[in-house]
């Protein structure tokens, strides 16, 4: 486990972001970073950070970024219809799909960081 990553947590919703950084700090992880526009995304992808981001503030510049490094976790809902597009772009491991636990979180993240 690697405790001392950054983390972008990425949402439009500044309720999901601060529900997210209470799993995480609650399991852990103090090296956060909020961002909230496709923007902030963008100057923040450019640095060495595990990335959680929702799937609504994905454009293809954010996109390429992203899949230049396997550190990522795309925030889903499990019955949307574009859930199924972002498998085969992303790959199901890099998915995540509401509702979730911190477990289920924490262990999604130490996957991908091994």
């Amino acid at each position: 486990m690697n405790l001392s990553i950054p983390i972008i947590i990425c949402d439009e919703n500044e309720e999901v972001r601060r529900l997210i950084k209470e799993m995480l700090i609650k399991n852990g992880f103090f090296h956060l970073v909020e961002a909230h526009t496709r923007e902030e995304v963008t100057q923040l992808t450019a640095t060495n950070h595990f990335i959680i981001i929702h799937k609504k503030l994905l454009d293809e510049n954010i996109k390429q970024q992203i899949l230049r490094t396997k550190h990522y976790l795309i925030v889903a809902q499990n019955d949307d219809e574009d859930t199924a597009k972002l498998s085969a772009v992303f790959g199901v491991k890099h998915l995540i799909s509401f509702p979730y636990t911190s477990r289920v979180l924490v262990e999604k993240i130490n996957s991908l960081l091994s």
